[in-house]
Parts: structure tokens; sequence; C-alpha cells
């Protein structure tokens, strides 16, 4: 949100210098006012999830008995590291903008699909024993969610090059269709499939009813962005449209995420079961052993 603002509000060179800002860490009321206020929050919330991104990373090192979970936090921190250089180069060098604000959109979207996933693997419900399905039906629920993360995820980054007028909006309108389409499809394959099987069910819910508010907001947000055209600077509705289209997105990101590790950790490959119908359960525990 701190980073939509500081975009709808077209606060990005408010603050000329970076790290520091006006040549302070902490800057005084003098300062804080107008843009200033949209590009100084941004940083000063960056700087607490770096520090949180850090704790966290060291409380998994230490707590943590998975050795890939160690991993996943070191990227998470690296993620956010990569994200402050990025969005500091963005500050230095200005007359590159538009390039360095996609891969600064990437890297953060990316960023907080690792945290959820962190989020998802340290839950209650993801450590619970359960048994394990095959994944009937074609295509397969866990290849059909997983594309349908990286779609979402490059339509996020192609909105990002339409804010900084990379380029136009024909990508974006088209990324908006397919990711719509296999939001969808996926959500859809979900509840019929599984309908009993409310750990895969509701992330899926939740998806669909996010895709229809971001399609709805994206038409609304282009209507306002088309009528303010005129506008010596960024107006509301424009503002809080922009900053709720790029919300809804991300947590349409979010909650694809976490459908697509579910449906990885709750089902199986029809392959490997359709030889033995009526074998054993398999049953698939909190530390990724299958047992039967």
């Amino acid at each position: 949100m701190a980073g939509a603002l500081v975009t709808s509000n077209e606060a990005g060179d408010s603050v000329p210098d970076w790290p520091l800002s006006f040549g302070r860490w902490l800057i005084n009321s003098d300062y804080f006012r107008a843009n200033v206020r949209y590009e100084y929050s941004h940083r000063f919330i960056a700087g607490i999830v770096g520090g949180a991104t850090l704790i966290l990373a060291v409380w998994t090192w230490v707590a943590d008995r998975r050795r890939w979970m160690r991993w996943l936090a070191a990227v998470a921190f690296g993620g956010v590291a990569a994200q402050a250089a990025i969005g500091g180069l963005r500050v230095l060098l200005p007359g590159y903008k538009p390039l360095i604000a996609v891969p600064h959109a990437l890297i953060a979207q990316s960023f907080f699909a690792v945290l959820v996933s962190i989020a998802v693997f340290t839950s209650r419900r993801w450590q619970t024993d359960r048994e394990v399905k095959p994944d009937l039906g074609r295509p397969s629920l866990r290849r059909l969610a997983a594309a349908t993360v990286a779609a979402v995820l490059v339509q996020l980054v192609l909105g990002a090059g339409f804010r900084h007028q990379a380029f136009g909006i024909t990508p974006h309108i088209i990324g908006a269709i397919v990711v719509a389409a296999l939001v969808f499809w996926t959500s859809m394959a979900t509840l019929t499939r599984h309908a009993q099987e409310n750990y895969l069910t509701r992330p899926a819910q939740t998806a669909l009813c996010l895709v229809i508010i971001q399609l709805c907001l994206g038409v609304v947000t282009y209507v306002a962005r088309l009528r303010s055209m005129g506008d010596p600077q960024p107006l509301e509705p424009m503002i809080s449209l922009t900053v709720a289209h790029l919300v809804v997105g991300a947590l349409t990101l979010a909650a694809m995420v976490m459908l697509t590790l579910r449906t990885y950790q709750a089902l199986a490959p029809a392959r490997g079961t359709a030889a033995a119908p009526a074998g054993p359960k398999v049953i698939v525990s909190s530390e990724g052993s299958v047992t039967a």
C-alpha cells in the first residue's frame, strides 16, 4: 500500500537522496509534508519490513528443523535486501525510472509470495498430517494452480510497467483477460473436483472473489484515470482506486500461492495412484515425510 501511494501520487522523486533522506535517517516535521510524506513513509515501512524479515530469517535458522525452510527464510531476506537496493537505484538514477520500476515491482511481489509461503508452511493446518489424494482431471490441479500463480505475477509486473510508463495499457489488458480465465478455471476445477475439501476450496473461493473484485476495480480505475488526464496532479478518487487495485492484485497472488502450495501437499500425481487404486492410504506429515 505504501509503495502504491508513492506511485499513485507521483511522489517517487520527492526525496532526492538515498539511503538517507535529505541527509538524515529521521527527518523532522518541516520536511514531512506534501509528497515527501508518501516517499519517506514508504522508506520507513520498508526499513521495518527489512528488519522484521532479518529477525524471521535468524529465528527460522535457530528454531526450525526443516533445512529447506531455513533457506526459504534466507531467500526472503535476500529478496527484501535486493528490493531495497533496486529502490535506491530508482532514486539515484531517475532517468532510468521505467526500466528500474518493473524489476522493483517483480521482486516486491516475489518477496511477498515467499512470505505468504512461509506463513503457509508454519501454519497449524499445514502441520496437520493429512491423507494424500490423487490429482485427477486434466490438466492436473497442481500444474494449473502453479501456472495461474505465474500468470498473476506477470500481470502484476505488467501493471507496474503501465503505471511507470514503460509501455502502454494493452499488455495489461491482455494479461487481465488471461489471469481472469486462469483463476476462474483453477477455482472451478478445485470446487468441482474437491468439493468436500475445504482445505482446498477456501483459497479457491477467495481467489475467485478477489479476481472478480479486481476486474471491477481495474475498469473503474482506468475510467477514473481517463477522466483525470487534465488534472495538474493526481487527485481522488483515482488515487484510492489505484491503491485498492494494487492491494487486491497482491491478495489475489497470495490466495493463489496458498492454493498452489496446498494442492502440492494434499494431492499426488494421478499416475502414481492409478495403478493401485485399492492400495493403502498415503499420509503426508508436517515434516514432509510420507507413510502408508
